[in-house]
């Protein structure tokens, strides 16, 4: 019997290619965060390139920086920063909402389990807080296993090392309070005019629960202490907020 020696293909990278066969940039991507405004961005590069410009090509939810510069080492990369509070909590309801309602996508086991445990994000929080060793591991179950709560700034980065082999990599780093700074970013990577800005780029899926309301019934205190839970995300955040910082300078 002869063996299958033929290299399997790597459907994600094929992906990518075909983008930029399509019409987008070989030169720039931009890398989706979860819950940070990509699908918007998305989306108006999806309109761009119909009318003919590069916009960066796109890579979704499940790719590392790590892995992209692996596969494309001369791209340059822009993504969108949030909070990890507020991401993460608007990341925890639009699973609960299974991505409606612009998607539908069901629960896996794990997130369903996850659901169960905690059926609101107070509950959650509620558990960080917790000094109980029962709710500390439901808590840490439920990070994991939670789709967008998995997708966190420690699996798209890595570590401090990997972000900073990376950071001459980065282009344009943007964050939620400056989406219109980042649009205007892409389309003049697009080679497109700013005024299709205001004409093709809008606001996607919005929810309309606001990680503000949710912390209102916390003192200042627990909400250091959440996110000291999260500290190894802050830490990556805040880095790149400092990378940001420098290149604009």
């Amino acid at each position: 019997m002869k063996l299958n020696l033929k290299k399997k293909k790597n459907h994600k990278v094929e992906k990518i290619h075909n983008q930029i066969k399509a019409g987008y940039s070989a030169e720039y991507g931009f890398l989706h965060i979860p819950k940070t405004g990509g699908s918007g961005v998305r989306e108006y590069g999806k309109g761009l390139v119909k009318r003919g410009y590069r916009f960066p090509c796109h890579f979704g939810h499940g790719w590392k920086i790590e892995e992209i510069l692996t596969q494309f080492p001369k791209m340059k990369i822009n993504f969108i920063l949030r909070d990890p509070l507020s991401r993460m909590i608007s990341g925890f309801d639009s699973r609960l909402r299974q991505g409606r309602p612009t998607y539908t996508s069901i629960w896996t086991p794990g997130e369903a389990s996850a659901f169960i445990l905690f059926p609101t994000i107070k509950h959650l929080l509620d558990a960080i807080l917790s000094d109980d060793d029962y709710q500390q591991s439901a808590a840490a179950y439920t990070m994991r296993n939670v789709r967008h709560l998995h997708w966190n700034y420690n699996y798209y980065f890595k570590n401090m090392e990997t972000l900073e082999q990376s950071s001459a990599n980065f282009r344009l780093i943007g964050t939620m309070e400056t989406l219109g700074e980042f649009i205007e970013g892409v389309t003049a990577q697009a080679g497109a005019p700013r005024s299709l800005a205001n004409e093709l780029y809008g606001k996607r899926h919005e929810s309309t629960s606001k990680s503000g309301n949710v912390l209102d019934s916390y003192s200042s205190k627990e909400i250091l202490r959440i996110k000291n839970f999260m500290r190894r995300e802050y830490r990556i955040y805040n880095e790149l907020l400092s990378i940001a910082g420098r290149s604009e300078a």
